[in-house]
């Protein structure tokens, strides 16, 4: 099979846009997680999350009509690509057509709420919704592409429109995994020989009101007075996680083909697996399936637990999920290093694995292992060895780790150059 490389990433993020701001964010132990004035007004208990500031979809939207049918993760999305093709030192009419596509991790896009106030104004009876009057009063007032800015199919869609990608597309909606998951699938194709260059990642935002009232916040922390400290993986404190949007897009390529076009190439996919558990009744998982993951993606990487550098790991801040993942590093990997970059930004969804591998990529081309903020009180429960001050790494392969509730786990090994 064709050895697939990484020649470059782009990351919007709530700690920065671009590698720069972001590795500076990182160097500086510098939180996206703050509070949201919107979110204090519309009076909901958990007003803070890590939100993606100074971002202008203008400048990296083309054509800038475009944006008339984009949702916000659809923008952020997008505007990560295009600093990954600009990172990546490509240019349009260098890249065979049929050889390049395009595939994106998401989650469903919820509407946004003022969209909907004519639609609902419109079925209103004495105070409450008629939904007899839905069909002929309610949905003229959605106007006709409005479906277009919520298929989460639209950000692969967009980007191979605009490079003119005629190579395998896909978007892939499977929650917290759907980032490396589409990282991995990237890679599948182009091992294939299916084409000779990807861009894929993942996007997401977890702040649009709607979004927000469907997950509810069972699982988000009450540390609302010091947003910055609010993300604690593995901590004996932990209480929560908070909510955050972001996007990370990486051109993969067939190790002949970036040669042959002198690209710089920063990492190498190593390895990787999918697994899960049965576990959506309880959404209690063991943590069998990321066992599983971790032991298959070293087989596929034909390593050991020693070549391991350190684990980027899923981190989520709640006492269970960091728990029977800790006890899963622990069982398969022993005394590896752990960071968790939610630390800095927040549950970015679909986009989380994306994100949080750019962030090792980042760190690895210093020589570095990034920390993990706000872990102060080692927890008992969860024993493995978190990184919380910058460390100096001699060895460069990282493991990436995703696992939501419902059971299933994502492992990616990277080397990086």
């Amino acid at each position: 099979m064709n050895e697939v490389v990484i020649t470059a990433v782009g990351i919007v993020s709530p700690i920065g846009i671009g590698n720069e701001q972001v590795w500076h964010s990182i160097e500086n132990r510098t939180s996206g997680v703050r509070s949201v004035p919107e979110l204090v007004e519309a009076g909901l208990p958990v007003p803070i999350c890590g939100s993606v500031v100074d971002f202008e979809a203008k400048q990296f939207v083309k054509p800038r009509k475009s944006l008339k049918v984009m949702s916000r993760e659809t923008q952020i999305g997008f505007a990560a690509a295009e600093l990954a093709w600009q990172d990546a030192g490509l240019e349009e009419g260098n890249v065979d057509p049929e050889r390049f596509g395009v595939i994106n991790g998401a989650n469903m896009f919820a509407p946004e709420t003022l969209e909907m106030v004519a639609a609902i104004h419109a079925c209103d009876t004495q105070g409450r919704f008629d939904f007899t009057r839905w069909g002929k009063e309610g949905m003229p007032e959605i106007i006709p592409l409005w479906l277009l800015k919520f298929l989460p199919n639209m950000t692969p869609c967009h980007i191979g429109i605009f490079h003119d990608a005629r190579g395998p597309t896909n978007s892939i909606v499977g929650g917290e995994g759907s980032g490396l998951c589409a990282l991995i699938e990237a890679t599948n194709v182009i091992e294939r020989g299916h084409a000779d260059l990807m861009v894929a990642g993942g996007n997401s935002s977890r702040l649009n009101l709607m979004d927000l009232m469907w997950h509810g916040d069972v699982d988000l922390t009450k540390r609302v007075q010091s947003p910055s400290e609010a993300m604690r993986p593995f901590d004996a404190n932990r209480d929560g996680y908070v909510n955050g949007e972001g996007a990370a897009m990486y051109t993969l390529e067939s190790r002949q083909h970036a040669e042959a076009r002198g690209a710089a190439i920063i990492g190498t996919i190593r390895g990787y697996a999918r697994r899960s558990e049965p576990s959506a009744a309880s959404q209690k998982p063991s943590g069998q399936s990321i066992c599983q993951s971790i032991d298959a993606s070293l087989q596929s990487a034909n390593l050991t637990a020693g070549d391991i550098g350190h684990v980027n790991a899923h981190g989520l801040s709640t006492p269970h999920a960091d728990r029977i993942e800790a006890e899963a590093i622990c069982a398969k990997l022993g005394d590896v290093p752990v960071t968790a970059p939610k630390s800095y930004f927040g549950h970015l969804g679909a986009g989380s694995g994306a994100v949080e591998l750019a962030v090792s990529l980042l760190a690895l081309r210093h020589g570095k292992i990034p920390p993990t903020l706000n872990h102060e009180s080692p927890d008992p429960a969860c024993p493995v060895n978190v990184v919380s001050e910058m460390q100096a790494s001699n060895q460069n392969t990282v493991m990436a780790l995703n696992h939501k509730s419902m059971g299933q786990a994502v492992a990616l090994v990277v080397e990086s150059a």
